[in-house]
Parts: C-alpha cells; structure tokens; sequence
C-alpha cells in the first residue's frame, strides 16, 4: 500500500489562479479548505483565468497560495466514485473550461509519529514532515484525504493507490503524483 501526495504538474501543462485573488482568497480559500465541513453553501461566482498556456490538463496547477487541487469536468467525473464523502467539487468559473476545486472534508488522524521524521522549528513547533509514516488500518477506503499534524489539519492532499490506478487507466493529463509512504518499504 501507497500514499501518494497529489499535485496539478507543472511540467507543460496549463496553469489557472482566481481571477481576483484580493477578494476570492480570504473568503473562500485561506481557512475555509482547513475545514473538514462543507463550504458549498457559501461558495459563489469564483473566477479563475488561465495564467499559464499549455497542454490541456484534467488537475491543472492552481496558483492560490495553498494546496487546493483543481479537476477538469472529465478529472471529476472519473473519480467521483471514490471520492464520494471524502471531498466536495466547488464549481470554479473559467471562460473556456469546467473546473472544479476540491475541498477535501476527510481528514484523518493516520501519522505514525514514532516512525515518522517531524520538521520542527528552533522553538519546538512542529511544522511538517521530512518521513511520513502512516498507520494502515487508519487508510482502508481512504482515497483522497489530508492529516493532521498534531492537532492542525496539514495543508496537502494525499491519495490512495486506488485513485492513483484509476486516474491512469483512464488516462486523465495533468495528474502529478508524489510518492510519499510504502507499507511495503517500512
């Protein structure tokens, strides 16, 4: 078993940020995509552009300070089924595509912090990840999901072998997959 840390890949592949960045981002980005409810009913008009040309891609990079993944029509129809309950599709508006970005409600309790590598700053906080360790049972039917860090929700998407496969098989463009733990290798 894999867990992967999904990414929209810069490698070519065309690149969205909000259109207006000053207003969109405080209300709809900034502390709403830490929440593990769902932000739908207070999601409206939010624009995108595409800043950077290229090919076309079902996980555009989003250029929005965080880490919100983004899918195409095609992207989110594909994997909806494994997503269900794990994340909500925010409709963004683009002049020439369907984009969606993902607000991932699902975030699980899963680090095994005795194998582990934790970032910490000179004073003590723990501020990320140099190893992640996951704990497997916490994982089955987990496909798209973020952590915790201690008691905060880590800002990175992470997803299953399963979402992985089925995004591949279906040959969605603009997937970047980073590995980031193997049962297999602990």
């Amino acid at each position: 078993m894999k867990v992967w840390k999904l990414e929209g890949s810069l490698d070519g592949f065309e690149e969205i940020q909000l259109a207006d960045f000053e207003k969109d981002y405080d209300k709809y980005f900034d502390e709403q995509f830490y929440k593990t409810t769902s932000i739908a009913e207070i999601w409206s008009n939010v624009k995108v552009i595409t800043l950077n040309e290229g090919k076309k891609s079902d996980c555009p990079h989003f250029w929005d300070s965080g880490e919100t993944v983004v899918l195409s029509e095609r992207g989110l129809n594909t994997v909806s089924d494994l997503i269900k309950d794990q994340a909500e599709a925010l409709p963004l508006i683009h002049p020439e595509q369907r984009y969606y970005a993902m607000h991932v409600v699902n975030a699980i309790d899963a680090i095994n912090y005795d194998q582990a590598k934790v970032r910490k700053l000179s004073t003590g906080l723990r501020v990320g990840f140099d190893k992640y360790a996951f704990i497997p049972g916490k994982l089955k039917n987990q496909h798209i999901f973020r952590i915790y860090l201690d008691t905060k929700i880590y800002p990175f998407v992470f997803v299953s072998d399963e979402f992985k496969n089925v995004v591949e098989s279906n040959g969605l463009a603009g997937f970047q997959f980073i590995e980031v733990w193997d049962s297999e290798k602990e």
